[in-house]
Protein backbone atom coordinates (compact mmCIF):
# COMPACT_ATOMS: atom_id res chain seq x y z
CA UNK A 1 0.00 0.00 0.00
CA UNK A 2 1.36 3.20 -1.27
CA UNK A 3 2.16 5.88 1.86
CA UNK A 4 -0.82 8.03 0.40
CA UNK A 5 -3.34 5.83 0.96
CA UNK A 6 -2.01 5.77 4.86
CA UNK A 7 -4.52 7.20 7.55
CA UNK A 8 -3.49 10.69 8.08
CA UNK A 9 -2.03 10.16 11.63
CA UNK A 10 0.29 7.34 10.49
CA UNK A 11 1.67 9.71 7.76
CA UNK A 12 2.69 12.18 10.30
CA UNK A 13 4.54 9.90 12.25
CA UNK A 14 6.37 8.82 8.90
CA UNK A 15 7.22 12.52 8.29
CA UNK A 16 8.00 13.32 11.60
CA UNK A 17 10.16 9.85 11.59
CA UNK A 18 12.60 11.05 8.05
CA UNK A 19 11.77 7.81 7.00
CA UNK A 20 13.17 6.68 3.57
CA UNK A 21 11.11 5.30 0.52
CA UNK A 22 13.41 2.00 0.89
CA UNK A 23 12.73 1.81 4.90
CA UNK A 24 9.08 2.43 3.99
CA UNK A 25 9.03 -0.09 1.41
CA UNK A 26 11.16 -2.73 4.48
CA UNK A 27 8.26 -1.39 6.57
CA UNK A 28 5.32 -2.19 4.97
CA UNK A 29 3.79 -4.94 6.32
CA UNK A 30 4.38 -3.29 10.08
CA UNK A 31 2.94 -0.20 8.77
CA UNK A 32 -0.07 -1.92 6.93
CA UNK A 33 -1.23 -2.96 10.59
CA UNK A 34 -0.48 0.30 12.21
CA UNK A 35 -2.80 1.79 9.24
CA UNK A 36 -5.45 -0.68 9.81
CA UNK A 37 -5.23 0.51 13.56
CA UNK A 38 -5.62 3.64 12.71
CA UNK A 39 -8.28 2.87 10.46
CA UNK A 40 -10.48 1.00 12.89
CA UNK A 41 -9.99 3.82 15.90
CA UNK A 42 -10.98 6.55 13.65
CA UNK A 43 -14.17 4.25 12.71
CA UNK A 44 -15.14 3.38 16.24
CA UNK A 45 -14.27 7.35 17.19
CA UNK A 46 -16.69 8.48 14.48
CA UNK A 47 -19.32 5.91 15.77
CA UNK A 48 -19.10 7.35 19.60
CA UNK A 49 -19.44 10.70 18.36
CA UNK A 50 -22.59 9.89 16.40
CA UNK A 51 -24.11 8.53 19.74
CA UNK A 52 -22.83 11.09 21.63
CA UNK A 53 -24.46 14.05 19.34
CA UNK A 54 -27.28 11.92 19.64
CA UNK A 55 -27.80 11.65 23.68
CA UNK A 56 -26.61 14.95 24.12
CA UNK A 57 -29.80 16.07 21.43
CA UNK A 58 -31.94 13.63 23.65
CA UNK A 59 -30.45 15.12 26.71
CA UNK A 60 -31.20 18.45 26.10
CA UNK A 61 -34.75 17.47 24.84
CA UNK A 62 -35.37 15.54 28.52
CA UNK A 63 -33.56 19.03 30.45
CA UNK A 64 -36.10 21.42 28.66
CA UNK A 65 -38.98 19.09 29.46
CA UNK A 66 -37.72 18.77 33.25
CA UNK A 67 -37.61 22.90 33.30
CA UNK A 68 -40.88 22.75 31.67
CA UNK A 69 -42.78 20.25 34.19
CA UNK A 70 -40.22 22.10 36.78
CA UNK A 71 -41.82 25.41 36.11
CA UNK A 72 -45.25 24.06 35.76
CA UNK A 73 -45.08 22.69 39.29
CA UNK A 74 -43.93 25.68 40.48
CA UNK A 75 -46.48 27.40 39.15
CA UNK A 76 -48.84 25.28 40.37
CA UNK A 77 -47.44 25.46 43.88
CA UNK A 78 -47.67 29.06 43.49
CA UNK A 79 -51.26 29.46 43.13
CA UNK A 80 -51.85 26.80 45.54
CA UNK A 81 -49.92 28.69 47.96
CA UNK A 82 -51.04 32.12 46.87
CA UNK A 83 -54.92 30.71 47.35
CA UNK A 84 -54.39 29.39 50.93
CA UNK A 85 -55.79 31.36 53.56
CA UNK A 86 -53.18 30.57 55.81
CA UNK A 87 -49.80 32.77 56.14
CA UNK A 88 -47.24 30.37 55.65
CA UNK A 89 -43.63 32.10 55.98
CA UNK A 90 -40.09 31.61 56.50
CA UNK A 91 -37.32 32.94 58.40
CA UNK A 92 -33.55 33.07 59.00
CA UNK A 93 -31.48 32.65 61.84
CA UNK A 94 -31.74 36.08 62.70
CA UNK A 95 -35.77 36.43 62.27
CA UNK A 96 -35.51 38.28 58.89
CA UNK A 97 -38.53 37.11 56.52
CA UNK A 98 -37.37 35.09 53.86
CA UNK A 99 -40.46 34.06 52.67
CA UNK A 100 -44.13 35.03 52.98
CA UNK A 101 -47.07 33.88 50.72
CA UNK A 102 -49.76 36.61 49.37
CA UNK A 103 -51.90 35.99 52.66
CA UNK A 104 -49.76 37.91 54.24
CA UNK A 105 -50.96 40.72 52.47
CA UNK A 106 -54.58 39.99 53.58
CA UNK A 107 -53.50 39.75 57.25
CA UNK A 108 -51.30 43.26 57.50
CA UNK A 109 -52.37 45.23 54.21
CA UNK A 110 -48.53 44.93 53.18
CA UNK A 111 -47.32 43.32 49.95
CA UNK A 112 -44.87 40.10 50.82
CA UNK A 113 -41.75 41.46 48.69
CA UNK A 114 -41.78 44.82 50.95
CA UNK A 115 -41.15 42.58 53.74
CA UNK A 116 -38.99 40.05 52.77
CA UNK A 117 -35.37 40.72 54.73
CA UNK A 118 -37.11 42.60 57.52
CA UNK A 119 -37.28 41.63 61.08
CA UNK A 120 -40.57 40.22 61.97
CA UNK A 121 -40.21 42.27 64.93
CA UNK A 122 -41.29 45.45 62.85
CA UNK A 123 -44.59 43.87 62.58
CA UNK A 124 -45.57 43.04 66.13
CA UNK A 125 -46.39 46.44 67.35
CA UNK A 126 -50.31 45.60 67.85
CA UNK A 127 -49.41 42.11 69.64
CA UNK A 128 -50.33 42.30 73.61
CA UNK A 129 -47.15 42.39 75.75
CA UNK A 130 -47.52 38.82 77.28
CA UNK A 131 -47.60 37.58 73.58
CA UNK A 132 -44.45 39.31 72.10
CA UNK A 133 -42.88 37.78 74.75
CA UNK A 134 -43.67 34.55 73.77
CA UNK A 135 -42.56 35.31 70.34
CA UNK A 136 -39.14 36.57 71.77
CA UNK A 137 -37.92 33.01 71.32
CA UNK A 138 -38.10 32.93 67.76
CA UNK A 139 -34.74 35.20 67.39
CA UNK A 140 -32.99 33.17 69.34
CA UNK A 141 -34.00 30.15 68.06
CA UNK A 142 -34.99 28.41 71.82
CA UNK A 143 -37.26 26.02 70.75
CA UNK A 144 -37.60 22.74 68.64
CA UNK A 145 -41.67 24.08 68.05
CA UNK A 146 -43.50 26.22 68.97
CA UNK A 147 -47.83 26.52 69.05
CA UNK A 148 -49.86 28.92 70.31
CA UNK A 149 -52.84 31.85 69.86
CA UNK A 150 -51.63 35.64 69.94
CA UNK A 151 -54.17 38.78 70.31
CA UNK A 152 -53.39 41.79 68.75
CA UNK A 153 -55.15 45.12 69.93
CA UNK A 154 -55.80 47.03 66.88
CA UNK A 155 -57.94 49.80 68.84
CA UNK A 156 -59.97 49.81 72.13
CA UNK A 157 -62.72 48.24 69.80
CA UNK A 158 -61.02 45.40 67.89
CA UNK A 159 -59.25 42.65 68.75
CA UNK A 160 -58.00 40.14 66.65
CA UNK A 161 -56.63 36.60 67.22
CA UNK A 162 -54.05 34.03 65.60
CA UNK A 163 -53.12 30.49 65.83
CA UNK A 164 -49.20 30.42 65.21
CA UNK A 165 -47.22 26.85 64.89
CA UNK A 166 -43.42 27.15 64.04
CA UNK A 167 -40.43 24.62 63.46
CA UNK A 168 -37.17 25.38 63.26
CA UNK A 169 -35.27 24.31 60.49
CA UNK A 170 -31.40 22.80 60.53
CA UNK A 171 -28.37 22.06 58.30
CA UNK A 172 -26.88 18.88 57.90
CA UNK A 173 -24.55 19.70 60.94
CA UNK A 174 -28.00 20.04 63.38
CA UNK A 175 -26.95 24.25 63.88
CA UNK A 176 -30.65 26.18 62.84
CA UNK A 177 -30.64 28.13 60.01
CA UNK A 178 -33.99 29.58 60.34
CA UNK A 179 -37.66 28.31 60.97
CA UNK A 180 -41.33 27.65 58.96
CA UNK A 181 -44.39 28.18 60.02
CA UNK A 182 -48.00 29.17 59.61
CA UNK A 183 -50.44 32.07 60.89
CA UNK A 184 -54.15 31.49 60.84
CA UNK A 185 -56.64 34.24 61.66
CA UNK A 186 -58.62 32.37 64.30
CA UNK A 187 -60.53 36.04 65.20
CA UNK A 188 -63.95 34.54 64.09
CA UNK A 189 -64.07 31.61 65.82
CA UNK A 190 -62.44 33.63 69.17
CA UNK A 191 -65.09 36.03 69.04
CA UNK A 192 -67.68 33.20 68.78
CA UNK A 193 -65.80 31.86 72.15
CA UNK A 194 -66.21 35.04 74.19
CA UNK A 195 -69.88 35.44 73.03
CA UNK A 196 -70.39 31.57 74.62
CA UNK A 197 -68.79 32.33 77.20
CA UNK A 198 -71.09 35.67 77.67
CA UNK A 199 -73.87 33.68 77.12
CA UNK A 200 -72.63 30.67 79.47
CA UNK A 201 -72.18 33.32 82.20
CA UNK A 202 -75.50 34.98 81.80
CA UNK A 203 -77.50 31.44 81.41
CA UNK A 204 -75.43 30.39 84.51
CA UNK A 205 -76.38 34.16 86.73
CA UNK A 206 -79.98 33.12 85.48
CA UNK A 207 -79.55 29.58 86.87
CA UNK A 208 -78.54 30.59 90.00
CA UNK A 209 -80.98 33.40 90.24
CA UNK A 210 -83.82 30.96 89.56
CA UNK A 211 -82.45 28.26 92.24
CA UNK A 212 -81.59 30.98 94.35
CA UNK A 213 -85.46 32.02 94.32
CA UNK A 214 -86.91 29.22 93.97
CA UNK A 215 -85.22 27.61 97.32
CA UNK A 216 -85.44 29.76 99.72
CA UNK A 217 -88.93 29.74 100.23
CA UNK A 218 -88.67 25.41 99.42
CA UNK A 219 -86.03 25.76 102.95
CA UNK A 220 -88.80 27.65 104.63
CA UNK A 221 -91.64 24.75 103.48
CA UNK A 222 -88.98 21.99 104.13
CA UNK A 223 -87.85 23.52 107.06
CA UNK A 224 -91.15 23.92 108.77
CA UNK A 225 -92.70 20.77 107.90
CA UNK A 226 -89.47 18.56 109.31
CA UNK A 227 -90.02 20.61 112.53
CA UNK A 228 -93.83 19.87 112.49
CA UNK A 229 -93.09 16.23 112.20
CA UNK A 230 -90.86 16.59 115.11
CA UNK A 231 -93.37 17.98 117.25
CA UNK A 232 -95.79 14.69 117.78
CA UNK A 233 -98.65 15.91 115.31
CA UNK A 234 -102.15 14.52 115.66
CA UNK A 235 -102.69 11.68 113.61
CA UNK A 236 -105.34 13.59 111.21
CA UNK A 237 -102.17 16.36 110.58
CA UNK A 238 -99.76 13.68 109.98
CA UNK A 239 -100.24 12.50 106.65
CA UNK A 240 -100.93 16.31 105.44
CA UNK A 241 -97.71 16.69 106.59
CA UNK A 242 -95.66 13.61 105.02
CA UNK A 243 -97.70 14.92 102.00
CA UNK A 244 -96.27 18.54 102.04
CA UNK A 245 -92.85 16.99 103.27
CA UNK A 246 -92.87 14.53 99.75
CA UNK A 247 -93.93 17.35 97.48
CA UNK A 248 -91.40 20.09 98.85
CA UNK A 249 -88.37 17.29 98.65
CA UNK A 250 -88.97 16.20 95.36
CA UNK A 251 -89.58 19.96 93.92
CA UNK A 252 -85.94 20.86 95.11
CA UNK A 253 -85.11 17.11 93.43
CA UNK A 254 -86.31 18.41 90.53
CA UNK A 255 -84.50 21.82 90.59
CA UNK A 256 -81.05 20.06 91.48
CA UNK A 257 -81.81 17.78 88.83
CA UNK A 258 -81.38 20.44 86.41
CA UNK A 259 -78.44 22.39 87.86
CA UNK A 260 -76.68 19.37 87.95
CA UNK A 261 -77.05 18.49 84.92
CA UNK A 262 -76.23 21.49 83.37
CA UNK A 263 -72.34 21.08 85.68
CA UNK A 264 -71.94 18.22 83.92
CA UNK A 265 -72.94 19.33 80.23
CA UNK A 266 -70.59 22.10 80.86
CA UNK A 267 -67.84 19.71 82.48
CA UNK A 268 -67.88 21.36 85.76
CA UNK A 269 -68.70 19.35 88.09
CA UNK A 270 -65.86 18.04 90.43
CA UNK A 271 -66.22 14.59 92.25
CA UNK A 272 -65.14 14.76 95.79
CA UNK A 273 -62.37 12.17 97.12
CA UNK A 274 -63.35 11.82 100.85
CA UNK A 275 -64.07 9.14 103.91
CA UNK A 276 -67.73 7.90 104.01
CA UNK A 277 -69.71 4.80 105.56
CA UNK A 278 -72.19 3.36 103.11
CA UNK A 279 -73.97 2.42 105.90
CA UNK A 280 -75.04 5.64 106.77
CA UNK A 281 -75.64 5.89 102.82
CA UNK A 282 -77.87 2.80 102.97
CA UNK A 283 -79.83 3.97 106.08
CA UNK A 284 -80.69 7.56 104.46
CA UNK A 285 -81.83 5.22 101.49
CA UNK A 286 -83.98 2.45 103.85
CA UNK A 287 -85.64 5.73 106.38
CA UNK A 288 -86.76 7.41 102.53
CA UNK A 289 -88.01 4.42 100.89
CA UNK A 290 -89.42 1.86 103.00
CA UNK A 291 -91.81 4.44 103.65
CA UNK A 292 -92.60 5.77 100.59
CA UNK A 293 -92.75 2.13 99.08
CA UNK A 294 -95.18 1.13 102.04
CA UNK A 295 -97.74 3.90 100.83
CA UNK A 296 -98.32 1.77 97.54
CA UNK A 297 -98.43 -1.54 99.02
CA UNK A 298 -94.98 -2.30 97.65
CA UNK A 299 -91.90 -3.71 99.63
CA UNK A 300 -88.32 -2.16 99.57
CA UNK A 301 -85.38 -4.27 101.19
CA UNK A 302 -81.92 -3.54 101.53
CA UNK A 303 -79.17 -6.51 100.74
CA UNK A 304 -75.41 -6.03 101.41
CA UNK A 305 -72.47 -8.05 101.09
CA UNK A 306 -71.22 -8.52 104.66
CA UNK A 307 -67.48 -8.10 103.90
CA UNK A 308 -68.14 -4.94 102.32
CA UNK A 309 -65.58 -2.19 104.28
CA UNK A 310 -67.16 0.00 106.69
CA UNK A 311 -65.13 3.25 105.24
CA UNK A 312 -64.25 3.82 101.79
CA UNK A 313 -63.13 6.68 100.14
CA UNK A 314 -64.72 8.49 97.35
CA UNK A 315 -67.89 11.12 96.49
CA UNK A 316 -70.64 9.45 98.98
CA UNK A 317 -73.11 12.61 97.77
CA UNK A 318 -72.99 11.33 94.13
CA UNK A 319 -73.04 7.99 94.74
CA UNK A 320 -76.16 8.63 96.83
CA UNK A 321 -77.72 10.90 94.38
CA UNK A 322 -77.28 7.97 91.24
CA UNK A 323 -79.53 5.26 94.24
CA UNK A 324 -81.58 7.72 95.16
CA UNK A 325 -82.90 8.66 91.34
CA UNK A 326 -82.63 4.92 90.15
CA UNK A 327 -84.69 3.58 93.70
CA UNK A 328 -87.03 6.43 93.24
CA UNK A 329 -88.05 5.24 89.54
CA UNK A 330 -88.19 1.74 90.34
CA UNK A 331 -90.76 2.52 92.99
CA UNK A 332 -92.45 5.10 91.02
CA UNK A 333 -93.05 2.18 88.13
CA UNK A 334 -94.17 -0.24 90.51
CA UNK A 335 -97.62 -0.97 91.25
CA UNK A 336 -97.08 -4.53 93.25
CA UNK A 337 -94.22 -6.94 94.59
CA UNK A 338 -90.73 -5.24 95.81
CA UNK A 339 -88.07 -3.16 94.90
CA UNK A 340 -84.69 -4.30 95.83
CA UNK A 341 -81.12 -2.84 96.62
CA UNK A 342 -79.09 -5.43 96.21
CA UNK A 343 -74.77 -4.33 96.86
CA UNK A 344 -72.55 -7.43 96.50
CA UNK A 345 -68.68 -7.13 96.51
CA UNK A 346 -67.29 -8.62 93.07
CA UNK A 347 -63.94 -8.35 94.17
CA UNK A 348 -61.17 -7.03 96.76
CA UNK A 349 -58.11 -6.13 98.20
CA UNK A 350 -56.07 -4.22 101.17
CA UNK A 351 -56.73 -0.96 99.20
CA UNK A 352 -59.52 -1.01 97.21
CA UNK A 353 -62.89 -2.97 96.29
CA UNK A 354 -65.04 -3.93 93.26
CA UNK A 355 -69.19 -3.39 94.56
CA UNK A 356 -71.96 -4.01 92.00
CA UNK A 357 -74.77 -1.99 93.13
CA UNK A 358 -77.94 -3.88 91.53
CA UNK A 359 -81.97 -2.29 91.70
CA UNK A 360 -84.18 -5.47 90.65
CA UNK A 361 -88.19 -3.77 90.54
CA UNK A 362 -91.15 -6.32 89.82
CA UNK A 363 -92.36 -3.46 88.13
CA UNK A 364 -94.02 -2.33 84.32
CA UNK A 365 -90.73 -3.37 82.86
CA UNK A 366 -89.64 -1.21 79.58
CA UNK A 367 -89.94 -2.43 75.84
CA UNK A 368 -86.80 -3.62 74.17
CA UNK A 369 -87.34 -0.66 71.67
CA UNK A 370 -87.37 1.82 74.28
CA UNK A 371 -84.93 0.74 76.66
CA UNK A 372 -82.08 2.77 74.97
CA UNK A 373 -84.18 6.23 74.99
CA UNK A 374 -85.01 6.35 78.24
CA UNK A 375 -80.77 6.94 79.22
CA UNK A 376 -81.39 10.21 76.58
CA UNK A 377 -81.83 13.88 78.37
CA UNK A 378 -85.52 15.14 79.20
CA UNK A 379 -86.77 11.42 77.81
CA UNK A 380 -89.05 8.74 79.18
CA UNK A 381 -90.01 5.75 77.36
CA UNK A 382 -93.31 7.01 75.84
CA UNK A 383 -95.74 10.16 76.31
CA UNK A 384 -98.44 7.81 78.47
CA UNK A 385 -95.73 6.80 80.76
CA UNK A 386 -94.77 10.44 81.25
CA UNK A 387 -98.58 11.51 81.56
CA UNK A 388 -99.59 8.61 84.23
CA UNK A 389 -96.21 8.76 86.23
CA UNK A 390 -94.67 12.41 85.41
CA UNK A 391 -91.20 12.98 86.09
CA UNK A 392 -88.65 15.51 83.83
CA UNK A 393 -87.01 12.33 82.24
CA UNK A 394 -83.22 14.18 83.24
CA UNK A 395 -83.11 11.57 86.23
CA UNK A 396 -81.14 8.79 84.11
CA UNK A 397 -79.40 10.52 82.07
CA UNK A 398 -77.52 12.63 85.07
CA UNK A 399 -76.79 8.86 86.90
CA UNK A 400 -75.56 7.48 83.35
CA UNK A 401 -73.00 10.90 83.10
CA UNK A 402 -72.46 10.47 87.03
CA UNK A 403 -71.10 7.36 86.39
CA UNK A 404 -69.33 8.05 83.47
CA UNK A 405 -67.14 10.47 85.68
CA UNK A 406 -66.85 7.34 88.42
CA UNK A 407 -65.39 5.25 85.93
CA UNK A 408 -68.62 3.25 85.80
CA UNK A 409 -71.63 2.80 83.38
CA UNK A 410 -75.10 1.61 83.88
CA UNK A 411 -76.52 -1.58 82.35
CA UNK A 412 -80.25 -2.03 82.19
CA UNK A 413 -82.11 -5.38 81.85
CA UNK A 414 -85.79 -5.54 81.50
CA UNK A 415 -88.72 -7.26 80.11
CA UNK A 416 -91.76 -5.46 79.27
CA UNK A 417 -94.90 -6.26 82.16
CA UNK A 418 -92.18 -8.15 84.58
CA UNK A 419 -89.80 -5.47 85.73
CA UNK A 420 -86.49 -4.21 85.18
CA UNK A 421 -82.81 -4.44 86.80
CA UNK A 422 -80.48 -1.48 86.73
CA UNK A 423 -77.29 -1.99 87.66
CA UNK A 424 -73.19 -0.59 87.80
CA UNK A 425 -69.94 -1.70 89.11
CA UNK A 426 -67.75 0.71 90.88
CA UNK A 427 -64.32 0.67 92.51
CA UNK A 428 -63.70 2.24 95.41
CA UNK A 429 -60.59 2.85 97.68
CA UNK A 430 -61.34 1.44 100.73
CA UNK A 431 -59.90 3.92 103.95
CA UNK A 432 -57.44 2.56 106.91
CA UNK A 433 -60.04 4.41 109.22
CA UNK A 434 -61.97 1.98 111.30
CA UNK A 435 -63.30 4.17 113.89
CA UNK A 436 -66.34 4.52 112.44
CA UNK A 437 -69.24 2.27 114.18
CA UNK A 438 -70.56 0.04 112.09
CA UNK A 439 -74.66 0.99 111.87
CA UNK A 440 -77.14 -0.81 110.88
CA UNK A 441 -79.31 -0.51 107.77
CA UNK A 442 -82.21 0.00 110.55
CA UNK A 443 -80.74 2.72 112.61
CA UNK A 444 -83.02 5.70 113.11
CA UNK A 445 -81.90 9.83 113.08
CA UNK A 446 -80.01 11.20 115.31
CA UNK A 447 -81.58 12.20 118.70
CA UNK A 448 -80.86 15.56 118.23
CA UNK A 449 -79.57 16.62 122.10
CA UNK A 450 -79.33 20.02 123.03
CA UNK A 451 -76.09 22.13 122.01
CA UNK A 452 -75.58 23.44 124.85
CA UNK A 453 -72.58 26.14 124.89
CA UNK A 454 -72.47 26.79 121.00
CA UNK A 455 -73.00 30.21 120.18
CA UNK A 456 -73.93 30.53 116.89
CA UNK A 457 -73.94 34.13 114.38
CA UNK A 458 -76.85 33.42 111.72
CA UNK A 459 -75.96 35.64 109.29
CA UNK A 460 -79.48 35.92 106.96
CA UNK A 461 -81.78 38.60 105.35
CA UNK A 462 -84.75 36.43 104.24
CA UNK A 463 -87.18 36.75 107.10
CA UNK A 464 -88.90 33.20 106.61
CA UNK A 465 -85.30 31.41 106.50
CA UNK A 466 -85.21 33.23 109.92
CA UNK A 467 -88.08 32.05 111.14
CA UNK A 468 -87.15 28.27 110.29
CA UNK A 469 -83.49 28.12 111.59
CA UNK A 470 -84.71 29.88 114.86
CA UNK A 471 -87.15 27.15 115.68
CA UNK A 472 -84.47 24.10 115.10
CA UNK A 473 -82.04 26.65 117.18
CA UNK A 474 -84.16 27.03 119.90
CA UNK A 475 -84.97 23.32 119.91
CA UNK A 476 -81.08 22.26 120.24
CA UNK A 477 -80.98 24.37 122.68
CA UNK A 478 -78.35 26.76 120.91
CA UNK A 479 -77.62 30.28 121.49
CA UNK A 480 -77.55 32.47 118.70
CA UNK A 481 -77.68 36.03 117.29
CA UNK A 482 -79.10 37.23 113.67
CA UNK A 483 -77.28 39.62 111.78
CA UNK A 484 -79.36 40.45 108.93
CA UNK A 485 -76.38 41.54 106.20
CA UNK A 486 -73.03 41.17 105.64
CA UNK A 487 -72.19 44.71 107.27
CA UNK A 488 -73.87 43.79 110.43
CA UNK A 489 -71.96 40.21 110.84
CA UNK A 490 -68.52 42.18 110.28
CA UNK A 491 -69.57 44.27 113.41
CA UNK A 492 -71.21 41.43 115.46
CA UNK A 493 -67.77 39.65 115.43
CA UNK A 494 -65.79 42.25 117.03
CA UNK A 495 -68.25 42.66 119.78
CA UNK A 496 -68.74 38.97 120.42
CA UNK A 497 -66.67 35.68 120.15
CA UNK A 498 -68.44 32.99 118.52
CA UNK A 499 -68.34 29.47 117.68
CA UNK A 500 -69.27 29.03 114.52
CA UNK A 501 -71.09 31.45 111.74
CA UNK A 502 -73.72 30.14 109.56
CA UNK A 503 -73.84 33.00 106.37
CA UNK A 504 -75.60 33.53 103.25
CA UNK A 505 -73.95 34.21 99.95
CA UNK A 506 -76.64 37.29 98.95
CA UNK A 507 -77.81 39.48 101.05
CA UNK A 508 -78.37 43.56 100.56
CA UNK A 509 -75.78 46.34 101.73
CA UNK A 510 -72.65 43.43 101.79
CA UNK A 511 -72.78 39.64 100.55
CA UNK A 512 -71.53 36.94 102.24
CA UNK A 513 -68.03 36.54 100.45
CA UNK A 514 -67.34 39.99 101.15
CA UNK A 515 -67.80 39.56 104.99
CA UNK A 516 -66.19 36.66 104.94
CA UNK A 517 -63.05 37.94 103.66
CA UNK A 518 -63.30 40.84 106.02
CA UNK A 519 -63.82 38.59 109.14
CA UNK A 520 -60.63 36.37 108.03
CA UNK A 521 -58.78 39.86 108.06
CA UNK A 522 -59.86 41.36 111.43
CA UNK A 523 -57.51 41.81 113.83
CA UNK A 524 -58.81 39.49 116.31
CA UNK A 525 -57.30 36.00 116.50
CA UNK A 526 -60.15 34.05 117.08
CA UNK A 527 -61.82 35.65 113.48
CA UNK A 528 -59.04 34.50 111.60
CA UNK A 529 -60.07 30.44 112.29
CA UNK A 530 -63.55 30.76 113.41
CA UNK A 531 -65.65 27.96 111.19
CA UNK A 532 -67.82 29.70 108.29
CA UNK A 533 -70.16 27.55 106.63
CA UNK A 534 -71.56 29.27 103.49
CA UNK A 535 -75.64 28.45 104.22
CA UNK A 536 -76.98 29.77 101.07
CA UNK A 537 -79.43 28.54 98.39
CA UNK A 538 -76.98 30.50 95.65
CA UNK A 539 -76.12 26.98 93.13
CA UNK A 540 -72.81 29.06 91.12
CA UNK A 541 -70.89 26.50 89.11
CA UNK A 542 -68.04 28.25 91.25
CA UNK A 543 -69.84 28.40 94.51
CA UNK A 544 -67.73 26.09 95.91
CA UNK A 545 -64.51 27.38 94.81
CA UNK A 546 -65.37 31.29 95.56
CA UNK A 547 -66.18 29.55 99.29
CA UNK A 548 -62.94 29.01 99.62
CA UNK A 549 -61.14 31.62 98.18
CA UNK A 550 -63.12 34.10 100.80
CA UNK A 551 -61.96 31.94 103.61
CA UNK A 552 -65.04 29.61 104.40
CA UNK A 553 -65.05 26.39 105.21
CA UNK A 554 -67.56 24.67 103.28
CA UNK A 555 -70.98 25.05 102.26
CA UNK A 556 -74.36 23.69 102.72
CA UNK A 557 -76.86 24.30 100.65
CA UNK A 558 -80.55 25.58 101.21
CA UNK A 559 -82.87 23.83 101.60
CA UNK A 560 -80.98 22.59 104.28
CA UNK A 561 -81.01 18.59 105.60
CA UNK A 562 -81.38 19.30 109.44
CA UNK A 563 -79.57 16.17 109.99
CA UNK A 564 -76.60 17.50 108.45
CA UNK A 565 -76.69 20.84 109.61
CA UNK A 566 -76.95 19.11 113.21
CA UNK A 567 -74.01 16.81 112.28
CA UNK A 568 -72.21 19.67 111.68
CA UNK A 569 -72.66 21.76 114.49
CA UNK A 570 -72.13 18.64 116.79
CA UNK A 571 -69.10 18.34 114.93
CA UNK A 572 -68.64 21.82 116.48
CA UNK A 573 -69.49 21.57 119.86
CA UNK A 574 -66.93 18.21 120.27
CA UNK A 575 -64.15 19.97 119.04
CA UNK A 576 -64.96 22.96 121.34
CA UNK A 577 -65.04 20.67 124.32
CA UNK A 578 -62.09 19.00 123.82
CA UNK A 579 -59.76 21.87 123.80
Amino acid sequence: MGINNYHRLLKRQIKKGGLTPEQIDSLAPFLDSINEAYSDYSSDMSHLETILEKSSKELFSINQQLRSNVDDISKRLDNIVSNIKEVIFETDAKGNWVYLNSAWKLVTGLESDECIGRHYSEFTQHLLKRDKSKLSKLSALEFDHYKGTIECLIDEEHHSWFDISLQVITDKDGQPTGCIGTMVDVTSIKLIENELKVANAAKDEFLSTMSHEIRTPLNAVIGISHLLLLEDPMESQLENLNVLKYSSEHLLGIVNDILDFNKINAGLLELEETEYSIEHILNSLNSTYTTKAAEKNVRFVIKRDDILPSVLIGDSLRIAQVLNNIISNAIKFTEEGKVTLDIEVESKTDDEVEILFKVIDTGIGIEAENQQKIFDSFAQANIDTTRKYGGTGLGLAICTRLLKLMGSDLSLESEFGKGSTFSFLLKQKISDNFAESKATVNSTLPSFAGLDNLNVLVVEDHKINIIVIKKFFKKWKIDFDIAENGALAVEQVEKKAYDVILMDLRMPVMDGYTASSHIRKSKAFKNATIPIYALSASATMDVRDKVEKHGMNGHISKPFNPTDLYQTLKSIQLEKESQ
